[in-house]
């Protein structure tokens, strides 16, 4: 039984996730010339200086992504079990992650989006972290410097600076003072970018870079008839897992309800976000976080354990299948 098999924190699910990594990689390893998201064209500061040492080297570059992607699984692992989010101690969350950003081969090549995507989780458990100080100052100015200097990869992270201010509303930490503290912490990393390249001469240079980050469309992905199935049958998971985990808060803890909500808020502002022209398939890393979790607390809630292993296999089978056919 699979799903019986990494719906435990034990050694063996752990040493079968970089391994099932590993497998789920081989084709974006193996196909090298694979297309990619265009982001060289008008590339952040951090992500121009990360791609002039690669130097166009894509399997180096891969590499890259996957260990990324690896920090991602423990660390979706982590929070789930920290903070409750299961029925138990799991590293399922950690696999679902990994079927949810390996359909498309084109976001396992390195971009931006995987700079950020770990230090927007760190700013989520920053504000965790928060809950419950009578000062949570310096956790939200540290938790907004985190998600700002992702930005400074992946530009239009900026918009999800919400998430933190929504984040702060619904553990209780928006204050006057919290609220300036992440101003401050959001601020910060362009003030000092900003400092380096009036020193180099080139501030005009990185503010016209900044809005045309900022205000660019990114769009460029054209659907096959199995991406539109592959995409609906996947929103249609995440949907029924968000209904029913909507429908179990009243009986789980105050705190868990609000994690609970922040990350449901963390999916509905990506798919909403993936609707405009600003946006493209690049955002399922971070979509895939807030998904991970809300679909793992579904399959491991279903008493009869034959359908949380169909459940699971039958994602593995879509995700192995839209490799080779999207």
């Amino acid at each position: 039984m699979l799903y019986k098999t990494v719906n435990r924190n034990s050694i063996v699910a752990l040493v079968v996730m970089p391994l099932m990594l590993l497998g789920f990689w081989t084709n974006s390893l193996m196909a090298l010339q694979s297309p990619g998201f265009p982001f060289e064209l008008h590339a952040m500061p951090l992500w121009n200086f990360v791609a002039n040492i690669l130097k166009g080297n894509q399997l180096i570059a891969t590499i890259i992504s996957m260990f990324i992607a690896l920090l991602l699984m423990f660390g979706v692992n982590r929070i789930t079990n920290r903070y409750s989010l299961s029925t138990g101690q799991t590293s399922a969350p950690g696999f679902i992650y990994l079927l949810f950003i390996s359909g498309y081969l084109m976001v396992q090549k390195l971009h931006p989006v995987w700079f950020f995507a770990p230090l927007l989780l760190l700013a989520i458990e920053r504000l965790f972290l928060a809950y419950g100080h009578r000062k949570p100052m310096a956790w939200c100015f540290e938790a907004m410097f985190w998600l700002s200097l992702g930005t400074l990869f992946y530009a239009k992270g900026i918009y999800l600076s919400i998430l933190v201010w929504m984040t702060m509303f619904i553990l209780r930490l928006f204050t006057l003072r919290s609220f300036l503290a992440t101003l401050i912490g959001l601020v910060l990393p362009y003030l000092l970018a900003f400092g380096y390249y009036f020193w180099m001469d080139k501030h005009m240079w990185f503010l016209e870079l900044i809005f045309e980050n900022f205000a660019s469309p990114v769009a460029f992905f054209s659907h096959t008839i199995f991406s539109q199935w592959y995409n609906g049958l996947i929103i249609a998971l995440v949907f029924v897992a968000i209904m029913a985990v909507v429908r179990i808060m009243p009986m789980v803890k105050i705190i868990s309800r609000k994690h609970y909500r922040i990350f449901i808020w963390l999916i509905v502002l990506c798919v909403v976000a993936s609707l405009t022209p600003y946006f493209s398939l690049e955002i399922i890393p971070i979509l895939a976080l807030g998904s991970a979790i809300i679909s793992n607390r579904f399959i491991s809630a279903i008493r009869r354990t034959i359908i949380q292993e169909i459940l699971f296999a039958l994602l593995i089978i879509l995700t192995i299948s839209a490799q080779f056919l999207i």
